[in-house]
Order: C-alpha cells, then sequence, then structure tokens
C-alpha cells in the first residue's frame, strides 16, 4: 500500500481501499515510438553527416574549428526528433517516481508530476464507464490497464483527441477492476436510491461507505 503517497489530499473520514505504482517498463513503453523515430532520424543524419565530413566539409579535418561550422550546427538542429525522444525518456523516468494510483471510498486518485506533484481526482458518483484492457506487453509482466471513463472527442481543428483516465501498469487488473466496479454501482445506487448502506439517521458527509 502506498498510503502515505496521497495523506496531504484526503479528507479526514476518508479512507484508502486500494493503492499501486504502475510498472515501469509499462510506464517507459509509452515514450518508446518517439524515441524509435528519434533514433532512426538520427541515424540518417549522421549518414549525412560523415559523408559531408568525408567529401571535405570540414576543410579537410576533424579540427576544433572546423567542427563547429554553418553545416554542423545545422544538423545538430536538424536531429530535434532524436534530442526530443531522449528528452521524453528522461521526462518519463522522472515523472515515474510521482506516479501513484489509489481509490477510496469516495473516489479515485491518480497522483502524477513532472517538477511538481499533480492530482487528477475522479469522483464515484462522476463515474460513467469503466473498462479493464491488458496490452501484450502488460500480459507478459502480468499487470493490466483499468480505462475510467475514456475516449475520443473532436477537437476544434476537428482531429480526436482522448480523454478520460488510466490505471496502466498495475498488479491483479480484473480483481481490481471488479472490486471499483462494484464500489461505484453501490455509490451510485446509494446516491439515487437509498438503500441499506445509508443509516436510519443520515449523518450527511460523515456518512461512511463500508462494506
Amino acid at each position: 500500500m502506498y498510503e502515505n503517497e496521497f495523506r496531504d489530499i484526503l479528507d479526514s473520514n476518508e479512507r484508502i481501499i486500494w493503492s499501486d505504482k504502475p510498472h515501469i517498463a509499462v510506464h517507459l513503453a509509452s515514450g518508446l515510438p518517439l524515441l524509435i523515430i528519434g533514433i532512426i532520424w538520427g541515424i540518417m543524419d549522421s549518414f549525412i553527416l560523415g559523408g559531408f565530413m568525408f567529401d571535405g566539409g570540414f576543410n579537410g579535418g576533424f579540427g576544433f574549428g572546423g567542427f563547429f561550422n554553418f553545416f554542423s550546427i545545422f544538423m545538430l538542429l536538424h536531429m530535434f526528433p532524436l534530442w526530443l525522444g531522449i528528452g521524453n525518456m528522461i521526462r518519463l523516468f522522472l515523472v515515474y517516481r510521482n506516479t501513484y494510483f489509489c481509490y477510496t471510498d469516495k473516489r479515485v486518485i491518480i497522483k502524477t508530476g513532472f517538477m511538481g506533484v499533480d492530482y487528477k481526482i475522479e469522483d464515484f458518483y462522476n463515474i460513467e464507464n469503466l473498462e479493464v484492457n491488458v496490452g501484450p506487453l502488460e500480459n507478459i509482466l502480468g499487470v493490466g490497464s483499468i480505462r475510467i471513463d475514456e475516449g475520443y472527442v473532436r477537437t476544434r481543428n476537428n482531429s480526436r483527441g482522448r480523454v478520460g483516465n488510466r490505471l496502466y501498469g498495475i498488479q491483479r487488473p480484473y480483481e481490481v477492476f471488479k472490486d471499483l466496479k462494484e464500489i461505484v454501482t453501490d455509490i451510485k445506487a446509494d446516491i439515487n436510491y437509498p438503500n441499506d448502506y445509508r443509516p436510519e439517521t443520515n449523518k450527511g458527509y460523515n456518512t461512511k461507505y463500508d462494506k
């Protein structure tokens, strides 16, 4: 359990039911496509740069002054996709140390952050759809993902953007999904159709889900 990672934002009467941290391989895998493109781009640029060097583009030598001519600087800038891919992987490494998931008896909380710490919160009564998914890499690692109200929407430029939240690379994904689905259903049913989960004397916000 990673209860201490969420103590700063929990309500006084809120308790954590489940918490986990994503598998680092699944977390870093999101940056592999950009890194692969960057490496391929960098290799192609290296061949071009090497050909220019052997053609005498650096005044016939590899001297310090010759290296920093206009063409070499241009090529370094032209390798921006490579630097972007490497930089993104470094960012993912730094973000991983702050990435944790949990759900309490009231809501789902996602903790993440690069320079600082950010929290994404999804209250149970706002959750409309839950899905469990195990990708090829996750299947190999024995983990999976839970998608919360995830889907595509049209943006201003008429492209499709993904919205929603995801608990990815977590242990026992099917068990977590089943338990979370049950709690969300119970809480929403209790709000819309009061039942035995609500005591005879309703204490308002002090009422606890205790199953």
